[in-house]
């Protein structure tokens, strides 16, 4: 059965699912990427990949409690495991011929080196002469607005009510205290909190949740980072163009 889910959803959507699954069976995100042998780090980063990618987060993390906390999957989070075993079940009655052909699919799933991937729905396309404006809608509170060139537009098809996914490479995102960032023009300026930094000899990690569940990679400079003096749970702003963000369909 594993064998033929593999073929169906592709290697990524497997994995992701066997980390679901170490979540809902050990409360704890260390533990799931040990069974998993995933490092910490990428652990969060399919789970924030997870999570930005659904209409509402599937994996959620638990603060204080005696334990200290934990991660526990969401209501939608045991929903999607319980569809992914009873697909199982289905596909593991297909007769050989029809396991060959979903190796097939697997091929059709793109992966991207960008670091963040946010669904949601068209809200709102303004076109212009050269260039569009598509309002990209990830929650009721928060919608990003993305600069497209008309053939572009033309070629998804992109209407409004459509589903999409925007791709923003974490290089292009700059971080800005709110007070800030309310006089920055920019396209884009999403509020939110730090999640957790990861600190490099040059260059820090910093993720920013905003709010809804959705959360945004940022690769800022140390010495940017430390102008901003910003810790875990601080208010800070993404900021990025409309032009620094790609658009994507599910076709």
């Amino acid at each position: 059965m594993n064998d033929t889910l593999h073929l169906f959803a592709g290697k990524g959507t497997t994995q992701r699912i066997a980390l679901l699954r170490a979540i809902r069976e050990h409360g704890s995100i260390s533990a799931a990427a040990r069974q998993c042998q995933l490092s910490y780090k990428a652990a969060w980063q399919h789970i924030d990949t997870i999570n930005n990618l659904s209409p509402q987060p599937l994996v959620a993390r638990l603060t204080g409690g005696k334990g200290g906390g934990g991660t526990r999957l969401t209501a939608l989070g045991e929903q999607l495991l319980d569809a992914w075993e009873k697909t199982g079940v289905a596909l593991g009655a297909a007769s050989r011929p029809q396991r060959q052909a979903l190796s097939l699919l697997s091929r059709l799933a793109v992966r991207t080196s960008a670091r963040n991937q946010l669904a949601g729905d068209i809200s709102r396309i303004v076109r212009g002469a050269v260039n569009d404006t598509i309002y990209l809608r990830l929650t009721a509170d928060c919608t990003l607005q993305v600069q497209i060139t008309c053939d572009s537009r033309e070629e998804l098809a992109l209407a409004e009510g459509d589903q999409a996914i925007a791709l923003i490479k974490a290089s292009w995102i700059t971080l800005a205290l709110p007070q800030a960032a309310a006089h920055i023009a920019v396209a884009n300026r999403l509020q939110g909190k730090v999640g957790r930094i990861t600190t490099g000899l040059v260059n820090s990690e910093v993720i920013v949740v905003l709010p809804g569940g959705h959360s945004l990679c940022a690769m800022v400079d140390n010495d940017s980072l430390a102008s901003l003096a910003v810790q875990q749970d601080d208010a800070v702003c993404a900021l990025f163009s409309a032009q620094s963000v790609i658009l994507g369909i599910i076709d």
